[in-house]
């Protein structure tokens, strides 16, 4: 029955740990797949999670369908978190899968919107383009990162948005930009809002780091200032990395409408209910108990400003220690960086010699988890970019 089907290549990110895991190296490291790690390269589990999970285990809840949309706590929870306060009259908001669900499900209202393409960064997360194609629309890049300069192009960014056509959309990372880490500075996202406006482009923000970059609030400053334009627009977010509830699926849609939000809503639901009905209970719980609860939120995040600064002050070791071991060039641009991630400036073929050579792992694009660097293997990684970037 399925002879005629294609065999398809790996993930390009979820295809390493099943390749590393096979790497006898005695000093391995993988630096590909963004989740974080403690300081002992372990995977870690907040303890403001491990409290809420103990507070709701008292609690002896039931485990009865969740509407549609989801829980009505985590929604409007979300809502504060991200747009610190929206008037309930200009969105339609929903709790997902995860934060792909949410990219998937707006990919899906914007095809019912007949919208005719949505434009992505170049470079950009992976999955960002198979995501919107599934969904059945032309997706398109638009020029963001200077190999050159190891920043944004934001000249040719917002070039290209005013060559986008009329009713089209362009998918936003809020911060810490997957793949490079390079964010633009409030400045040029006010710039950029109002080319965005002026040209009748739809952003759809993707917020899947809030907290990784300068802070909670910092980090969601771009998507306040363009709610407050005015202008239709969609936000899908997580909890994977600032709550660590990767396999939790705690993920967030919101679509904002000064007129169609009882449209969107019936769509949004028709979509979900034919997809996966309705959400999970436990992530939403979870997230709601933390975020309701003031000694629970306060402890969530001063764990999340630790993990930011240990991700900070490894790109700044490595920055550091390239430097000092005479690297052949200047890897200065890491410190301007924020997030999990760094588009580290590797060629695929200097990639390759680390993994063969060394057994560090990272994506063929050069992009590096930074949160995988500890000081119990970051001598080693810098000891071998030094290395394969001096050898012919």
């Amino acid at each position: 029955m399925f002879e005629t089907l294609a065999l398809l290549p790996p993930d390009p990110v979820l295809g390493v740990p099943a390749l590393f895991q096979k790497d006898t190296h005695p000093h391995k490291v993988n630096l590909s797949v963004g989740a974080y790690q403690d300081g002992e390269g372990r995977p870690y589990v907040l303890e403001a999670i491990k409290d809420a999970e103990k507070k709701l285990a008292g609690e002896h809840l039931l485990k009865n369908y969740l509407p549609i949309e989801g829980d009505p706590d985590y929604i409007q929870l979300t809502i504060e978190l991200i747009f610190a306060s929206l008037s309930k009259e200009r969105y339609f908001a929903a709790q997902t899968i995860g934060g792909t669900s949410a990219l998937r499900l707006g990919g899906d209202l914007l095809v019912r919107a007949a919208v005719p393409l949505i434009a992505l960064s170049n470079p950009s997360w992976p999955n960002h383009a198979p995501i919107f194609k599934q969904a059945g629309l032309d997706a398109i890049e638009y020029p963001y990162y200077d190999n050159h300069t190891h920043g944004v192009d934001f000249g040719k960014l917002v070039q290209a948005v005013r060559a986008l056509p009329k009713g089209s959309a362009i998918l936003l990372q809020a911060c810490c930009h997957n793949p490079t880490g390079m964010d633009l500075d409030f400045s040029q996202w006010k710039e950029l809002g109002e080319e965005i406006k002026k040209n009748g482009i739809i952003p759809f923000f993707d917020s899947a780091y809030q907290g990784f970059g300068n802070g909670l609030e910092e980090d969601v400053k771009a998507v306040r200032w363009f709610a407050g334009l005015g202008i239709d627009m969609l936000v899908a977010s997580s909890f994977s990395k600032n709550m660590g509830l990767y396999g939790e699926r705690a993920g967030f849609l919101a679509v904002l409408s000064d007129k169609e939000q009882v449209k969107v809503a019936s769509q949004v639901k028709q979509l979900i209910r034919s997809n996966y009905s309705n959400p999970p209970i436990h992530p939403a719980r979870l997230v709601a108990t933390i975020l309701k609860d003031s000694v629970l939120k306060k402890e969530w995040e001063r764990e999340l400003s630790t993990m930011r600064d240990r991700i900070q002050c490894m790109r700044e070791a490595l920055a550091f220690g390239l430097a000092a071991q005479g690297a052949a060039r200047d890897f200065s641009f890491l410190n301007r960086q924020r997030g999990v991630f760094s588009y580290s400036g590797l060629t695929t073929q200097e990639v390759q010699r680390l993994i063969d050579e060394w057994g560090i792992y990272l994506l063929q694009n050069g992009r590096m988890n930074v949160a995988g660097l500890n000081s119990r293997n970051l001598d080693t990684v810098i000891k071998a970019i030094v290395n394969v970037i001096h050898a012919p």
